[in-house]
């Protein structure tokens, strides 16, 4: 064990940097937080030639409330009419290589809107009275290992104002825990939004806004929640 770990104090790291808009690689071996900032890559490999490579892409999220869809008409207001909307999918890939060793990273997800973007329920894009937290929605499906924070959990759609403070701030979504040895095993956060049109309910608040965010895993130097893994025998 002592040899070992003299070993990995005495690993030569070459870091590669790759900027990304919607997504960063990051890989590593050994117990350690992660330190790189601005999404970047770092690759790290043992004397064995043995690699970890964590590797995660943003879900982007855009739409766009067209005016035509605004138009007040007749119907139900309760049933709602046409509606707009939008999926994308987090994802989070884990590849370890060596067959002796077992890689754990823990991460965390967070949203926030782009910037420019009108944000839902703030400002000059209210919530539609009389729409009943049926207007904008979301809903978040995780798979094993992701666990969606209570605040923002929901069986079925959800108000997506919840989400009014995710402007200059992001706002902590899930946290997840992904493992692999000697294999590539990914985890993923589908995110679907959709916007209604009540016939009967002027909606021209929000005719022609455009809506646009992303859930993403944090990996900020400051941050106490980046990514954080490390390997253990067996």
């Amino acid at each position: 064990m002592e040899k070992k770990n003299t070993l990995l104090l005495t690993v030569i790291a070459v870091a590669t940097l790759l900027v990304a808009v919607v997504g960063a690689t990051f890989a590593y071996f050994g117990t350690f937080t992660t330190t790189v900032e601005n999404k970047a890559g770092v690759n790290v490999t043992t004397a064995a030639a043995k690699t970890s490579s964590f590797t995660t892409t943003a879900a982007d999220l855009k739409l766009n409330v067209a005016a035509s869809e605004m138009l007040k008409g007749s119907g139900d207001a309760v049933n709602v009419g046409t509606y707009a909307g939008d999926n994308s999918t987090l994802t989070v890939t884990l590849t370890a290589d060596d067959p002796t060793t077992t890689t754990t990273c823990a991460y965390s997800i967070y949203f926030q809107y782009d910037s420019g973007s009108k944000v839902y329920g703030a400002g000059e894009t209210p919530v539609t009275a009389g729409t009943e937290n049926k207007e904008f929605t979301y809903t978040l499906t995780p798979s094993e290992g992701i666990t969606v924070e209570e605040a923002y959990a929901a069986v079925t759609e959800k108000d997506f104002s919840v989400f009014k403070d995710a402007q200059s701030e992001k706002v902590l979504v899930a946290k997840g825990s992904i493992s692999a040895k000697n294999t590539t095993t990914s985890q993923t956060l589908t995110a679907k939004v959709i916007f209604y049109n009540f016939p009967t309910i002027n909606q021209t608040a929000l005719a022609d806004k455009s809506f646009a965010g992303k859930f993403f895993v944090d990996n900020e130097e400051k941050s106490a929640t980046k990514v954080v893994c490390s390997t253990t025998a067996g």
